[in-house]
């Protein structure tokens, strides 16, 4: 799953744009105030949060997801694979690829912890192994409906360009959906993956 936008420069310039956004999202919050319309209840373009799951889950509910999977977005190809559930957690890699050069990675995880919650956490990086953020992103699954899991935040305010939650979808088991509610508003972004 990425979150990435569609940057083509170096990481450089994507963290002096990435501190712009801070700043102007800073500013949106400070203005409006932390509950306001962008709390977790809603994402910056108002589409509600999801509500937390009716019964406990168990990460093997979540197999579906495993696998290796591909398509085209932020205009080049992205690759996203993951491990079946072993150990209580699943873990997998995703990867962006424009013009003929890979710009984007991100590791990923999902874990049930011992109280239970699964939580999926992951850090992007970009290359030479840069890190865009400081520390890892972390979201906990709020629900699940068959083979649709949807993903929101632990943070009381996403860092700017990180998801306020995301869905994974797999209508059949050829194909996998991440819907992605980002902290910029907006609609959201679809990734639409197919199984390789």
């Amino acid at each position: 799953m990425s979150t990435a936008r569609a940057f083509r420069c170096p990481a450089r310039v994507f963290r002096r744009r990435a501190t712009w956004v801070a700043v102007a999202f800073a500013a949106v919050v400070h203005a409006i105030g932390a509950t306001g319309a962008t709390g977790q209840d809603a994402d910056p373009a108002g589409h509600p949060a999801p509500d937390a799951p009716s019964r406990a889950v168990d990460l093997e509910e979540l197999a579906w997801i495993a696998g290796h999977w591909g398509g085209d977005a932020f205009g080049g190809q992205i690759e996203e694979g993951w491990f079946g559930p072993a150990g209580r957690s699943m873990s997998g890699s995703f990867r962006l690829v424009q013009d003929g050069l890979a710009v984007m990675y991100e590791l990923l995880l999902l874990e049930q912890d011992d109280d239970g919650e699964i939580y999926y956490r992951f850090k992007h990086v970009g290359r030479g192994w840069e890190p865009w953020e400081e520390t890892r992103l972390e979201y906990r699954l709020t629900a699940l409906d068959g083979r649709k899991a949807t993903f929101r935040s632990t943070a009381e305010t996403p860092q700017p360009n990180a998801p306020w939650w995301f869905t994974y979808e797999s209508p059949t088991s050829t194909e996998l959906i991440v819907t992605i509610h980002g902290s910029t508003g907006g609609d959201p972004t679809v990734l639409s993956m197919k199984r390789r």
